[in-house]
């Protein structure tokens, strides 16, 4: 998950061994911030944790609310970042092996379970801050490095990339990107394809 402060950007991509990761890890909200919610996933956390952001909660007491009404806090890998760049982690003590994050604060953050090893987030970050191009292909040259740094030990087969910001649908819709490959043997590649067709389409 990164921001583009300039151009007012928030954006999260994520690559999984499930099915459908970005129908349920992935949230943001243009002017608010984005939550990965992860590991044994709760989905409620995402949308929870944007409305606490939305009402003035920091990024720390956001999370922190918002992980006091869930009963297995000890299972969730959960980042939260907001349009400042405040970034907070959960990091669950029950979660899958490898598990780890990395944090370049007011500008990105890496968050991984059940992978090889913390090369996996290391490099993503890396190829995040080397790369010079836009923030949905930094994104994407993360993702990819970091799944030829290992990737999830089932082998990735779901993937997606979401990218909120200014449009002519604000307040209504905030999507600048949103793009999901359910399933997959090659998920991260047909996600970089999608993206590929949508720049050329607009």
């Amino acid at each position: 998950m990164a921001i583009d402060k300039k151009k007012k950007l928030l954006g999260i991509v994520v690559a999984s061994g499930s099915v459908a990761v970005g129908s349920r890890v992935p949230w943001a909200k243009y002017a608010v911030g984005g939550v990965v919610t992860q590991a044994y996933t709760n989905p409620a956390l995402g949308p929870l944790i944007l409305e606490l952001l939305k009402k003035g909660y920091d990024v720390r007491e956001a999370l922190e609310r918002a992980l006091e009404i869930d009963r297995n806090a000890k299972l969730r890998q959960v980042a939260v970042m907001d349009y400042d760049g405040n970034i907070e982690v959960h990091n669950g003590s029950n979660i899958p092996s490898w598990n780890g994050y990395k944090v370049v604060e007011g500008e990105v953050v890496c968050v991984a379970n059940l992978v090889r090893g913390p090369e996996v987030c290391e490099d993503a970050i890396r190829a995040f801050k080397r790369s010079t191009s836009e923030l949905p292909l930094k994104l994407l040259d993360a993702l990819k490095k970091g799944h030829e740094a290992g990737g999830d030990q089932r082998g990735d087969r779901s993937s997606a990339l979401l990218v909120v910001g200014q449009t002519e649908l604000i307040p209504y819709y905030d999507r600048i990107i949103d793009l999901r490959v359910d399933f997959s043997i090659n998920p991260i590649v047909e996600l970089i394809k999608a993206f590929e067709k949508l720049v050329e389409g607009r």
